[in-house]
């Protein structure tokens, strides 16, 4: 039954048509070649470039090859932090400028570099980390007590 009222909801709904657009940022004249000698030049990395703007093919390759010397990122799982750390954390990261993510990549950077600091944070990790067990625990326990 749940599957003809399914249908029937799916045959009664109206979807609104939308026109179609016209893209008028897009020039529909050619626009002439840049010179074939272009020169790189070092931009700041506040400096945007224009998805308006037309691009020749050398200066995509460019682009490109710009890219490719930067590492690549991947994503990972959010981050969970004590909450007076969170804060002081954000708050010293939107102070500089930087990410979160950025601080701790620039943290492990230094860290692998000196092993003395490393042997002290992983220290101090694995008493948060069984801090953090406990609290789990305790959590689960009142909830069967609770419930």
């Amino acid at each position: 039954m749940s599957d003809s009222v399914l249908d029937r909801i799916r045959q009664n709904r109206q979807r609104p048509a939308v026109p179609t657009r016209d893209d008028t940022l897009i020039s529909r004249v050619q626009q002439p070649e840049a010179p074939q000698n272009l020169e790189v030049v070092e931009t700041p990395p506040e400096t945007q470039v224009s998805a308006a703007t037309p691009m020749t093919n050398d200066a995509l390759e460019d682009l490109k090859a710009e890219l490719a010397k930067i590492p690549e990122t991947n994503r990972h799982s959010a981050i969970v932090l004590e909450k007076e750390l969170d804060q002081s954390l954000t708050r010293y990261c939107k102070d500089n400028r930087i990410t979160i993510e950025v601080f701790l990549e620039a943290a492990w950077v230094h860290t692998t570099a000196n092993p003395k600091a490393m042997e002290e944070i992983l220290l101090e990790a694995k008493r948060r980390y069984a801090d953090r067990k406990r609290a789990g625990k305790l959590r689960r326990l009142i909830t069967m007590l609770e419930g």
